[in-house]
C-alpha cells in the first residue's frame, strides 16, 4: 500500500514533437516545459537545491493531453523508457539482483540501450525468458552520491527490458502488491499474483542499494542506474513461454497504469566484423 503524496511522470517521444516529459494528474497528462527528460529535471533540482516534485510542478508548459488515449496508445505519442540517460545510454547501468544457489547475485543487463518503453515490441531469445519486476532509477550526483528518484514496473528479458509507463516517486511503500499476466491474440491465458510479503520495503531497499552502490565505480558522477530488484520482493517469477505477438502486462498497486509489452522474434546479430589483434 502506497503512502504520501506521490508524484507521477513518463517521458515520451512525437514524429513531429520529439521529446518530451509529462506530469500524471488524475488522468491527464501536463507536458513539461524546460527539459525533455526525468534525467534532466533531476540534475537541475540537484543543483539548485529544490524538491524534485517541486521543480516539475512550477515548469507546466500548458499542454494537456488525455493520459488514457495516451496509454492506450490512440494517439502518435509513443512511450519512451520511464527512466534513461537522454545523451549517453552508454552512461545508464541496467543491472538485476537475483539468486542462485540461495544466495544474492548481482547481474549487468545491459546499457539504457537494452531499454524498451510501455507498447514498444520487447525481443525474446527464448520463450520463457521474461519475468515481472520493480526497478528502481537513480542518479549519481555531486560527491557520488546516489540519487534515488522513484520506481517503475518492468518486465525484464535477457537481452532487453522494458520499464514504465510511469516513474514514481515521494511514495512510501508497506508492501508492494499486484499482478503479471499474459495475454494472446487479446485473450488472458496467464495471471500471477505479485506481493513482496511481510519485509519492510523501506529495509529491502536499503538493503538493495547497499550492495549495489558498494563499489565507488558504480558511484560516477552524472551516471543513471536502472536496478530490477524484483526477484528479492516475489521471487523468480517468470512469464509462461510465450511466442511472438503474445502480450506481457504488470501492474503494481501505487505504481500507476500497467506496463505492457510484445513479444517479439528475437533476430540473431551477425557481427559486422571480427576483431583481429593489432
Amino acid at each position: 500500500m502506497a503512502q504520501g503524496t506521490r508524484t507521477r511522470l513518463v517521458q515520451l517521444i512525437h514524429p513531429d514533437e520529439g521529446r518530451r516529459a509529462g506530469l500524471i494528474e488524475d488522468n491527464e497528462l501536463h507536458l513539461l516545459a524546460t527539459y525533455r527528460s526525468i534525467y534532466d529535471f533531476a540534475l537541475a533540482a540537484i543543483e539548485t537545491g529544490w524538491k524534485l516534485r517541486d521543480l516539475l510542478s512550477s515548469d507546466l508548459s500548458g499542454i494537456v493531453l488525455d493520459y488514457g488515449e495516451v496509454h492506450s496508445l490512440k494517439t502518435a505519442w509513443r512511450f519512451l523508457p520511464a527512466f534513461d540517460h537522454p545523451s549517453e545510454p552508454g552512461r545508464c547501468l541496467v543491472s538485476a539482483l537475483e539468486s542462485e544457489a540461495g544466495k544474492a547475485v548481482w547481474r549487468y543487463q545491459g546499457s539504457g540501450e537494452c531499454l524498451r518503453g510501455h507498447g514498444e515490441p520487447l525481443a525474446i531469445s527464448n520463450p520463457s525468458g521474461l519475468f515481472a519486476e520493480i526497478a528502481a532509477a537513480y542518479v549519481i550526483g555531486e560527491s557520488g552520491v546516489p540519487r534515488r528518484l522513484g520506481l517503475t514496473g518492468g518486465i525484464r528479458g535477457p537481452r532487453q527490458c522494458a520499464v514504465g509507463p510511469e516513474l514514481t516517486t515521494d511514495a512510501e511503500f508497506d508492501r508492494l502488491e499486484g499482478s503479471a499476466d499474459l495475454f494472446r491474440q487479446s485473450d488472458q491465458v496467464w495471471s500471477h499474483e505479485l506481493c513482496s510479503g511481510t519485509v519492510p520495503f523501506a529495509s529491502v531497499l536499503a538493503d538493495v542499494e547497499a550492495r549495489h552502490f558498494e563499489t565507488a565505480h558504480l558511484r560516477r558522477r552524472g551516471d543513471t542506474h536502472l536496478h530490477f530488484f524484483g526477484e528479492k520482493l516475489f521471487g523468480p517469477t517468470s512469464f509462461p513461454d510465450m511466442a511472438s505477438g503474445d502480450e506481457a502486462d504488470i501492474q503494481l498497486g501505487g505504481l500507476g497504469r500497467p506496463l505492457r509489452a510484445m513479444a517479439a522474434a528475437s533476430v540473431p546479430v551477425t557481427p559486422s566484423a571480427v576483431a583481429v589483434p593489432l
